[in-house]
């Protein structure tokens, strides 16, 4: 048990010599796909028409979002907005089987996240509450009839369709126990962000809830809580929804298909900081800009100096679709502009201006000579501690000694007592959230711009700290790398949405 986000983050912190080396129980592999028996789903449109978009122009459509007219959110649409975010992408044989990846990047290839979808009803599909079926890229109707985001503690309107991320806790937790929060939500930032730059590249206004009724909401997605919880939602417009119906019945039994193995109990650490991170926000000023958090307090702050541009090679859409973890790195320098175009999507907002969790989720970056803090909104930078710091994160991070040739390495932090002080034990999943949602950009930017990308979340936390320079209670979440591939190999995808 624990007792606050700050000190399950310190238990379950890795130290050079205190790792288990325990085995994966394999007779007890979590399921892959979740499904609900002999239900039918409804198949959605693989070859949907998709338009032109960048990941740099949607992210200029999400930062102006609700200021230009939105997009009507049609069933091609939605069927592009979650193949791209969650869909299958390739597959490659695995203990006598086939090993099936995803347009989302997840620790170990776990994939615990789930995708419901609450649809107003119009645009050729009947009002209710949908499950969204990764492996034959369908929707399961579980009740018919909508809800008002009122009752699930949510803003907005009844016509907007809402999109519910959960994840089934075991897992992650089978392969990485206790500390499979932090990959919960990691995780889960990641299927987020790949959602609203679908909708942003549509056209269609969306916004990123965290605060919200946990409760009421597993209930209303008829989740088992003990083993998956929501732990984000978007809305999205929907202009041409159907007059607002009371929800039906959950289909029978609906809870026991959150269970994802024969023996699937949770270790007490995660379901403990869970159940703390299940409270609502504090009420209150937000997380401080980066100048004035624990960490950037007395730096020297500059304005990052204006960088070129390079075209990106690749769009959205096929960035997202092509998109893999590429670690074979050359150990050149980024190509002029790119790094510019890298640094740039971390620049645009998480959420609308002012929200209290703009801040939650610091990000730094490594560079001759140094480790720096970035502002990310207002594109500037302090150097935190001068060196060249790049072998030692490869050592840091369990001897990836492959990170040592990446052009660019981010790291993702979280200043933890000054989050639970502020925001409460949510703003630790929230920074998480933050934190996989901003390595999702890095991924898609890479891929757009013919580069690789991979996300670490395994690390010796205190040797981290120690070399980083980090300050007591500022923790790291996850570290990204970016460099140029050493060689590029034939890329494979399954039949996706074009």
């Amino acid at each position: 048990m624990v007792s606050s986000a700050t000190e399950y983050h310190n238990a379950v912190s890795y130290g050079r010599g205190r790792l288990s080396g325990l085995g994966l129980d394999w007779d007890n592999e979590p399921s892959t796909f979740k499904t609900y028996g002999d239900l039918p789903p409804l198949p959605l449109n693989r070859d949907a028409g998709l338009p032109q978009a960048t990941l740099w122009s949607a992210l200029g459509r999400s930062r102006a979002s609700r200021t230009h007219a939105s997009r009507t959110l049609d069933l091609d649409a939605l069927s592009a907005v979650l193949f791209h975010a969650a869909g299958l992408t390739r597959s490659c044989p695995h203990r006598g089987g086939m090993m099936f990846y995803r347009a989302c990047p997840s620790a170990g290839a776990l994939y615990p996240c789930e995708i419901y979808v609450q649809w107003p009803g119009g645009a050729g599909l009947g009002q209710g509450l949908y499950h969204y079926g990764v492996a034959g890229h369908g929707l399961t109707l579980l009740r018919p009839g909508n809800t008002t985001p009122a009752s699930l503690g949510l803003p907005g309107e009844a016509g907007e369709a809402l999109f519910f991320v959960s994840s089934i806790f075991f897992r992650s937790a089978w392969k990485y126990r206790a500390r499979a929060y932090r990959y919960l939500n990691l995780d889960t930032g990641h299927v987020v962000e790949g959602l609203a730059l679908g909708l942003a590249a549509h056209e269609v206004d969306a916004s990123v809830e965290l605060d919200f009724d946990d409760r009421a909401v597993n209930g209303f997605l008829g989740v088992d809580p003990a083993r998956e919880g929501c732990l984000a939602v978007l809305r999205a417009a929907c202009r041409d929804a159907d007059g607002l119906a009371e929800p039906g019945p959950l289909p029978a039994g609906a809870a026991a298909w959150s269970r994802a193995g024969g023996a699937d109990t949770l270790p007490a650490q995660l379901a403990s900081v869970h159940g703390l991170c299940m409270e609502r926000f504090r009420q209150g000023e937000g997380m401080p800009r980066p100048e004035a958090s624990h960490l950037g307090q007395g730096l020297n702050w500059q304005d990052l100096p204006p960088l070129p541009d390079t075209a990106p090679a690749t769009d959205l859409f096929r960035a997202m679709a092509l998109r893999r973890s590429r670690r074979a790195y050359s150990h050149d320098r980024l190509p002029d502009g790119a790094l510019g175009q890298v640094i740039e999507v971390l620049g645009a907002p998480l959420h609308p201006s002012g929200h209290p969790c703009e801040n939650a989720c610091l990000a730094g970056f490594l560079a001759l000579p140094g480790f720096f803090l970035l502002n990310r909104t207002a594109l500037r930078a302090a150097e935190v501690r001068d060196g060249n710091m790049g072998p030692a994160m490869a050592g840091i991070c369990l001897d990836q000694h492959w990170m040592r040739d990446a052009a660019l390495q981010v790291v993702f932090l979280a200043d933890l007592p000054a989050l639970e002080e502020t925001l409460g034990p949510r703003g630790y999943r929230a920074a998480l959230i933050g934190a996989g949602r901003l390595g999702h950009r890095l991924y898609l930017a890479a891929e757009s711009l013919g580069l690789g990308a991979c996300g670490v979340g395994a690390f010796y936390d205190g040797e981290a700290a120690d070399v980083l320079g980090l300050p007591p209670g500022v923790g790291m979440l996850y570290a990204v790398t970016v460099g140029v591939p050493r060689r590029a190999g034939p890329k494979k995808t399954l039949a996706g949405c074009r």
